[in-house]
Protein backbone atom coordinates (compact mmCIF):
# COMPACT_ATOMS: atom_id res chain seq x y z
CA UNK A 1 0.00 0.00 0.00
CA UNK A 2 1.40 3.47 -0.96
CA UNK A 3 2.17 5.95 1.73
CA UNK A 4 -1.11 8.41 0.76
CA UNK A 5 -2.79 5.48 1.26
CA UNK A 6 -1.83 5.04 4.58
CA UNK A 7 -2.32 8.40 5.46
CA UNK A 8 -5.95 8.58 3.96
CA UNK A 9 -6.67 5.20 5.86
CA UNK A 10 -4.83 6.66 9.05
CA UNK A 11 -6.85 10.23 8.94
CA UNK A 12 -10.18 8.73 8.84
CA UNK A 13 -9.48 5.97 11.55
CA UNK A 14 -8.63 8.62 13.39
CA UNK A 15 -12.87 10.24 14.05
CA UNK A 16 -13.92 6.39 14.36
CA UNK A 17 -10.92 5.19 16.93
CA UNK A 18 -8.96 8.02 18.46
CA UNK A 19 -6.06 6.32 18.97
CA UNK A 20 -5.03 6.24 22.66
CA UNK A 21 -0.86 7.66 22.48
CA UNK A 22 1.03 8.13 25.63
CA UNK A 23 2.77 11.30 23.70
CA UNK A 24 0.59 13.39 21.67
CA UNK A 25 1.72 16.32 18.39
CA UNK A 26 3.33 19.59 20.39
CA UNK A 27 4.43 17.66 22.92
CA UNK A 28 8.32 16.89 24.24
CA UNK A 29 9.33 13.64 23.99
CA UNK A 30 11.43 11.90 27.14
CA UNK A 31 15.03 11.06 26.67
CA UNK A 32 14.29 7.85 24.90
CA UNK A 33 16.92 4.88 24.77
CA UNK A 34 17.22 4.20 21.44
CA UNK A 35 19.65 2.20 19.22
CA UNK A 36 20.52 2.97 15.42
CA UNK A 37 20.70 0.95 12.63
CA UNK A 38 24.07 -0.93 13.54
CA UNK A 39 22.52 -1.66 16.85
CA UNK A 40 24.68 0.68 18.76
CA UNK A 41 22.73 2.61 22.20
CA UNK A 42 22.38 5.93 21.67
CA UNK A 43 20.02 8.51 23.73
CA UNK A 44 17.53 10.90 22.18
CA UNK A 45 19.40 13.91 23.55
CA UNK A 46 22.27 13.13 21.50
CA UNK A 47 20.12 14.33 18.12
CA UNK A 48 18.99 17.79 19.87
CA UNK A 49 19.23 20.54 17.43
CA UNK A 50 21.10 18.28 14.93
CA UNK A 51 18.83 15.74 12.89
CA UNK A 52 14.92 15.14 12.96
CA UNK A 53 14.35 11.50 14.63
CA UNK A 54 12.12 8.93 12.86
CA UNK A 55 11.46 6.37 15.43
CA UNK A 56 10.20 2.81 14.79
CA UNK A 57 9.36 1.51 17.54
CA UNK A 58 8.95 -2.61 16.53
CA UNK A 59 11.02 -2.88 13.02
CA UNK A 60 14.47 -4.99 12.38
CA UNK A 61 17.16 -2.69 11.28
CA UNK A 62 17.73 -4.70 7.68
CA UNK A 63 13.79 -3.52 7.15
CA UNK A 64 15.16 0.16 6.45
CA UNK A 65 17.31 0.03 3.52
CA UNK A 66 20.18 2.09 2.84
CA UNK A 67 18.44 4.02 -0.25
CA UNK A 68 16.00 5.06 2.47
CA UNK A 69 18.72 5.96 4.99
CA UNK A 70 20.41 8.49 2.01
CA UNK A 71 16.88 10.07 1.17
CA UNK A 72 16.20 10.74 5.12
CA UNK A 73 19.85 12.31 5.10
CA UNK A 74 18.93 14.58 2.51
CA UNK A 75 15.75 15.53 5.07
CA UNK A 76 17.91 15.64 7.66
CA UNK A 77 16.38 13.23 9.47
CA UNK A 78 17.69 10.10 10.98
CA UNK A 79 16.23 6.19 11.80
CA UNK A 80 16.39 5.04 14.75
CA UNK A 81 14.63 2.23 16.83
CA UNK A 82 12.81 1.91 20.75
CA UNK A 83 15.72 -0.13 22.42
CA UNK A 84 15.26 -1.16 26.20
CA UNK A 85 12.70 -2.12 29.19
CA UNK A 86 12.87 1.84 31.10
CA UNK A 87 10.63 3.97 32.65
CA UNK A 88 10.14 6.70 29.61
CA UNK A 89 10.13 3.51 26.95
CA UNK A 90 7.10 2.22 28.28
CA UNK A 91 5.41 5.53 29.00
CA UNK A 92 6.17 6.40 25.30
CA UNK A 93 4.54 3.11 24.38
CA UNK A 94 1.31 2.89 26.33
CA UNK A 95 -1.47 1.97 24.45
CA UNK A 96 0.07 1.56 21.51
CA UNK A 97 3.15 -0.88 21.50
CA UNK A 98 4.01 -0.82 17.70
CA UNK A 99 4.29 2.66 15.57
CA UNK A 100 6.01 4.83 13.49
CA UNK A 101 6.98 8.56 15.08
CA UNK A 102 9.00 11.87 14.29
CA UNK A 103 10.45 13.66 16.49
CA UNK A 104 12.11 17.38 15.46
CA UNK A 105 15.20 18.38 16.04
CA UNK A 106 13.89 20.60 18.98
CA UNK A 107 12.98 17.29 20.79
CA UNK A 108 9.40 17.57 20.04
CA UNK A 109 7.01 14.53 19.17
CA UNK A 110 5.33 15.41 15.50
CA UNK A 111 3.89 13.07 14.30
CA UNK A 112 2.49 9.75 15.55
CA UNK A 113 1.24 6.85 13.44
CA UNK A 114 0.35 4.25 16.07
CA UNK A 115 -0.11 0.48 15.39
CA UNK A 116 1.36 0.88 11.94
CA UNK A 117 5.42 0.66 11.38
CA UNK A 118 6.80 2.25 8.18
CA UNK A 119 9.55 0.46 6.44
CA UNK A 120 11.00 1.46 2.74
CA UNK A 121 10.03 4.59 0.55
CA UNK A 122 7.37 5.24 2.98
CA UNK A 123 9.85 6.09 5.52
CA UNK A 124 10.96 9.59 3.49
CA UNK A 125 7.28 10.42 2.73
CA UNK A 126 6.79 10.47 5.98
CA UNK A 127 8.94 12.48 6.97
CA UNK A 128 8.87 14.59 3.59
CA UNK A 129 5.10 15.67 3.58
CA UNK A 130 5.58 17.11 6.76
CA UNK A 131 8.72 19.41 5.72
CA UNK A 132 6.43 20.47 2.71
CA UNK A 133 3.33 21.51 4.63
CA UNK A 134 6.00 23.12 7.00
CA UNK A 135 7.55 25.35 4.31
CA UNK A 136 4.04 26.13 2.48
CA UNK A 137 2.73 26.74 6.41
CA UNK A 138 5.76 29.05 7.17
CA UNK A 139 5.19 30.74 3.69
CA UNK A 140 1.81 31.07 3.51
CA UNK A 141 0.71 31.01 6.73
CA UNK A 142 2.77 32.03 9.84
CA UNK A 143 2.09 36.04 9.26
CA UNK A 144 -0.70 35.28 11.54
CA UNK A 145 -0.24 32.05 12.95
CA UNK A 146 3.34 31.98 13.71
CA UNK A 147 5.44 29.15 12.41
CA UNK A 148 4.64 27.11 15.42
CA UNK A 149 0.72 28.27 15.33
CA UNK A 150 1.24 30.31 18.52
CA UNK A 151 0.58 33.57 17.45
CA UNK A 152 -2.78 35.45 17.54
CA UNK A 153 -2.03 38.73 15.43
CA UNK A 154 -4.79 38.65 13.54
CA UNK A 155 -8.07 39.51 15.16
CA UNK A 156 -10.19 37.48 13.24
CA UNK A 157 -7.64 34.19 13.24
CA UNK A 158 -7.66 31.95 16.23
CA UNK A 159 -4.07 30.08 17.82
CA UNK A 160 -3.15 27.09 16.13
CA UNK A 161 -0.72 25.63 19.21
CA UNK A 162 -1.80 22.62 20.23
CA UNK A 163 -4.13 21.91 17.82
CA UNK A 164 -2.79 18.58 17.15
CA UNK A 165 -3.95 17.20 20.44
CA UNK A 166 -7.49 18.65 20.30
CA UNK A 167 -8.52 17.59 16.75
CA UNK A 168 -7.84 14.68 13.95
CA UNK A 169 -6.64 15.25 10.26
CA UNK A 170 -9.81 15.38 9.43
CA UNK A 171 -11.24 18.11 11.86
CA UNK A 172 -8.39 20.52 10.87
CA UNK A 173 -9.19 19.98 7.20
CA UNK A 174 -13.10 20.89 8.33
CA UNK A 175 -11.95 23.81 9.81
CA UNK A 176 -10.21 25.33 7.10
CA UNK A 177 -13.25 26.27 5.13
CA UNK A 178 -12.01 25.35 1.70
CA UNK A 179 -13.38 26.53 -1.54
CA UNK A 180 -13.41 24.23 -4.47
CA UNK A 181 -11.80 26.44 -7.46
CA UNK A 182 -11.17 23.38 -10.41
CA UNK A 183 -9.84 19.87 -10.39
CA UNK A 184 -6.18 21.08 -9.50
CA UNK A 185 -6.94 23.81 -6.96
CA UNK A 186 -8.87 25.26 -3.91
CA UNK A 187 -9.22 28.52 -2.27
CA UNK A 188 -8.65 29.23 1.28
CA UNK A 189 -8.78 32.70 2.91
CA UNK A 190 -8.33 34.47 -0.44
CA UNK A 191 -5.52 32.36 -1.45
CA UNK A 192 -5.38 29.90 -4.13
CA UNK A 193 -3.25 26.29 -3.40
CA UNK A 194 -3.25 22.89 -4.90
CA UNK A 195 -4.72 20.10 -3.63
CA UNK A 196 -1.26 18.81 -2.19
CA UNK A 197 -0.09 21.46 -0.69
CA UNK A 198 -3.32 21.50 1.03
CA UNK A 199 -3.12 17.98 2.73
CA UNK A 200 0.55 18.94 3.15
CA UNK A 201 -0.62 21.30 5.61
CA UNK A 202 -2.79 19.55 7.03
CA UNK A 203 -0.13 17.12 8.27
CA UNK A 204 1.94 20.22 9.89
CA UNK A 205 -0.80 21.21 11.39
CA UNK A 206 -1.89 18.22 12.93
CA UNK A 207 1.66 18.35 14.37
CA UNK A 208 1.51 21.79 16.45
Amino acid sequence: MRFRDWWIWFAAAACVWPPVWAMKPGEAAPDLALRDRSGTEVRLSAYRQKKHVLLLTQAPAAAVLDDTCRRLAALDAVVLFLAGDTEANRKFLEGAPSATALIDSGGVVRRVLPGLVLTGPDLAGFVGRWQSGKAVFKAACARCHGEEGDLHICEDVKPLEGIGKRLTPVQIRERLRIGEVNDREVLIRGQIFNRQEVEEVIVYVASL
